[in-house]
């Protein structure tokens, strides 16, 4: 199985190469990004540690654009995550090639409608405020409802410094499921010079296993980033509304700061609290510093600490620790 998703992955590899050749409009890129991190973590039964090796995200896409003679634009783009550091575990081999943001779209002075696989502008909203993304300290350990969906169409626009879109994700759409957990997801932002506002809402309805009582509803956020002189601060407000269950609320803080042309350091702070008083609240923390070497590669070291799930995005369960080392590079 792992050997014919490698032919698959260069097979794919092969034809957005050949695309970029013939068509001038066609552009080819990616992103590798690879840890090597030393990680703890205690799940309330077990306390475990081990050196691990990851991709993170690790991506190639080909997109491309053209102008019609009507005046519009039809643009489309294949994007894949590829994760060619793995393991040898028979579950794991599903990660290995992975589809991200594909669709096809017309663009126009209506603004832009795009049709297949998308992140949802609640989860648009607020990604640039995540400055430790795709890390062991990326802030999805605690803002939890961010979600790329399959069978979507979604509409773009902005209005001067004013953003706007909305999106349709169809669920499951075979017939007899009658698109079971489809949403509507909105989003609004503000960006003018050093300031950035959003906020977003998402509606999923319910499933139609009417066993099920804690079925998330929906979820709002706010964002605000501001820089002022060489800091940037950022910080993320959510809240998680369940059919039956407590409603969660979610706070996100973050800071950057830009020592000189190369370097940054990083710090965030987040908090997951449960209005369940029997349920533990997860926290995380993070520091880290960037070493840009140029336009398209950096490094950079983390530390991250999380109780109680806090970096469950980044694999990890309980009270966990990691230490990581990252090269990061983009073509």
């Amino acid at each position: 199985m792992q050997h014919k998703k490698v032919l698959i992955a260069a097979a794919i590899t092969t034809a957005l190469a050949a695309s970029a050749n013939v068509a001038a409009e066609t552009t080819v890129y990616g992103k590798i990004h690879t840890s090597v991190a030393s990680v703890s973590q205690d799940d309330g039964t077990t306390d475990t540690s081990s050196t691990e090796i990851k991709s993170n995200a690790s991506r190639i896409g080909v997109k491309a654009s053209k102008a019609l003679e009507n005046g519009m634009t039809i643009k489309g783009q294949a994007e894949f995550q590829i994760d060619y550091v793995g393991d040898k575990t028979e579950s794991s081999e599903s990660k290995y090639i992975s589809t991200r943001n594909t669709y096809v779209g017309l663009k126009g002075g209506f603004g832009e409608v795009r049709v297949g696989r998308h992140d949802t502008p609640h989860k648009m909203s607020t990604g640039k405020l995540d400055p430790f993304g795709d890390t062991y300290a990326d802030y999805n350990s605690i803002i939890t409802r961010d979600s790329r969906e399959s069978n979507n169409i979604t509409y773009l626009n902005n209005f001067g410094a004013v953003g706007f879109a909305v999106a349709y994700g169809a669920g499951d759409d075979d017939v007899e499921d009658e698109n079971n957990k489809d949403i509507v997801s909105a989003m609004i932002n503000y960006s003018a010079g050093d300031l950035y506002l959003s906020a977003a809402v998402e509606t999923i309805s319910d499933d139609v296993d009417t066993t099920k009582t804690d079925e998330l509803e929906t979820a709002t956020k706010f964002g605000a980033g501001y820089t002022v002189g060489p800091a940037t601060l950022g910080l993320v407000y959510e809240t998680l509304a369940y059919e039956t269950s407590d409603d969660i609320s979610e706070i996100y803080a973050s800071l950057k700061f830009k020592a000189s042309k190369a370097v940054t350091i990083k710090a965030a702070y987040g908090e997951r609290n449960d209005d369940d008083s029997a349920t533990d609240d997860a926290t995380m923390m993070a520091i880290g510093v960037d070493y840009k070497m140029d336009k398209k590669a950096s490094v950079y070291a983390l530390y991250a600490d999380g109780d109680d799930k806090g970096l469950e995005k980044g694999g990890l369960t309980g009270d966990a620790s990691a230490v990581s080392l990252g090269l990061v590079y983009k073509f």
